[in-house]
């Protein structure tokens, strides 16, 4: 992961469990988003999308619980640095207002220091 000592803000990366419609949301809104599929990354595995995420300095993204907490522990347990992993449950492109709502005060409750090598659920934040 670059060094990020300086970085106050947390920069958001997706992975294709989320709606491609919350990075352009959240730059709209000032913040720094980008979509696997922007980043053209959709496809790959779950190993690969951390890794990208961390090298980056961002955040990832998604709703894959079943995978990202063990590979959370793999991560913490081999010392392995993240810029933050942030759970959220499925939502269905109608609700895409509410996982922007709580997406946003999530953004505008921690920095990113906090969120690093850390696991956060989203519904913490709505």
């Amino acid at each position: 992961m670059e060094d990020e000592v300086e970085q106050i803000f947390i920069r958001i990366y997706t992975d294709e469990h989320i709606t491609t419609l919350l990075a352009p949301a959240l730059r709209r809104r000032g913040y720094e988003a980008q979509s696997c599929v922007e980043a053209n990354t959709l496809g790959w595995d779950d190993e690969e999308h951390l890794n990208y995420a961390a090298e980056r300095g961002m955040a990832l993204l998604t709703s894959d619980a079943a995978d990202f907490i063990p590979m959370a522990r793999r991560w913490y347990a081999s010392e392995h640095e993240h810029a933050g992993i942030i759970i959220t449950p499925e939502f269905s492109r109608r609700q895409v207002g509410v996982l922007i709502l709580w997406t946003l005060r999530l953004l505008d409750s921690l920095t990113a220091d906090e969120l690093r090598n850390v696991v956060y659920y989203l519904q913490q934040f709505r």
